[in-house]
């Protein structure tokens, strides 16, 4: 009869911790929460540091939470910071392929960097993905040229033996 009792109060002891574990995830997912709507009235002011704080603290608590990395992604552009622009928005692609905003907002990026073709490939797959292209801007990156292949300089050719200078 011992044994029963002892494993009747393992599984109970079990049954708590799941259960603590399991509210503590959903408190730490609605605090997340919290700091994304912080960070959204914070880009509604305008205040690109408040907003990317507070995205980042979202992201810590829940590094899944696509929305942050796309709006940090956005706050990231206003500061013109566009290396943790394209990350973010990468990082939002990976966690969910089918986020047509992020890539819009990629394309976007792209274009400021010069990167054509990329801008141009993110904005069809946008628009495959339901996204409404904001038609001039589609109109600006088609009309565009190609983005130029990378030149690399070969080392200048060495000449022949300088001459000597006389003494």
């Amino acid at each position: 009869m011992g044994t029963i009792k002892i494993g009747k109060l393992i599984y109970v002891v079990i049954c708590l911790a799941l259960i603590i574990f399991v509210v503590d995830c959903y408190a730490a997912k609605g605090k997340a929460e919290e700091f994304f709507e912080q960070g959204k009235k914070d880009s509604l002011a305008e205040s690109a540091d408040s907003a990317i704080s507070n995205y980042s603290k979202a992201i810590e608590i829940n590094p899944k939470l696509v929305k942050a990395y796309n709006n940090r992604g956005i706050a990231y552009i206003w500061k013109k910071q566009y290396d943790l622009a394209v990350a973010d928005f990468n990082k939002a692609i990976e966690l969910d392929p089918k986020n047509g905003k992020a890539y819009n907002n990629r394309a976007i990026v792209y274009s400021y960097q010069g990167e054509t073709d990329k801008a141009r490939q993110d904005l069809k797959k946008a628009q495959s993905l339901g996204i409404a292209v904001n038609p001039d801007f589609l109109k600006q990156i088609e009309e565009l040229p190609s983005t130029p292949e990378p030149i690399f300089h070969k080392p200048a050719p060495t000449s022949p033996k300088a001459p000597q200078q006389k003494q």
